[in-house]
C-alpha cells in the first residue's frame, strides 16, 4: 500500500528562496463545508451551526471553528513542505471570522531560512488565511525544517 502523501516531492532547504510563496489553496465555505467541519471536531457549540443563536451572541453568522483554522493554515504548509518536512512550531491569531458564503484562500511566503540552535535546515514562512469580505483573518507563523541537499 502507497501512502496517500507519496505523490508529493521532497522540498530541499537548499533550493528555498526568501520570497518564495506557498501555491496555497481557496475554499468556498457553505452548509456541507460547516457540516463537515463541526462533525469532524465535534465542536457542537451552536456559534458554528445555528444562526440565530450566533446572531444572539454578538456574531454576524455562524462562524468557523479552531480546529478548521488550523487545519486550513497546516495544509497549506504541508503541502508546500512536502512529505520529509517537519512542523517545529506555529501560531496563529484569529483576528476576524470566516463564514458561510466566503471563499477563504490559504497563502504563504518564505521570510527567512536559516541552521536553528542545533544546526537543523529551518525555513520561516509567514502564512494567513483571506476572504473578498474582509481581506486577511488570520495571520500565522511557522518554522519548519526541511532536508539538506547531501
Amino acid at each position: 500500500m502507497t501512502s496517500p502523501n507519496s505523490h508529493r516531492e521532497t522540498r530541499y532547504w537548499d533550493d528555498v528562496l526568501i520570497g518564495d510563496s506557498l501555491p496555497g489553496f481557496s475554499m468556498d465555505l457553505n452548509w456541507t463545508t460547516m457540516a463537515t467541519q463541526v462533525h469532524g471536531s465535534q465542536d457542537w457549540s451552536k456559534i458554528h451551526h445555528d444562526p440565530d443563536y450566533a446572531k444572539d451572541s454578538g456574531l454576524p453568522d455562524i462562524i468557523y471553528n479552531t480546529g478548521w483554522t488550523a487545519g486550513m493554515l497546516s495544509r497549506a504548509v504541508t503541502d508546500w513542505m512536502g512529505i520529509d518536512g517537519w512542523v517545529k512550531k506555529f501560531s496563529f491569531q484569529m483576528r476576524d471570522m470566516n463564514m458561510n458564503g466566503d471563499t477563504v484562500s490559504a497563502k504563504g511566503e518564505v521570510i527567512d531560512k536559516y541552521e536553528d540552535e542545533s544546526g537543523q535546515p529551518v525555513v520561516k514562512l509567514d502564512v494567513w488565511l483571506e476572504n473578498e469580505r474582509v481581506g486577511k483573518t488570520t495571520p500565522a507563523e511557522y518554522i519548519v525544517r526541511l532536508p539538506k541537499r547531501n
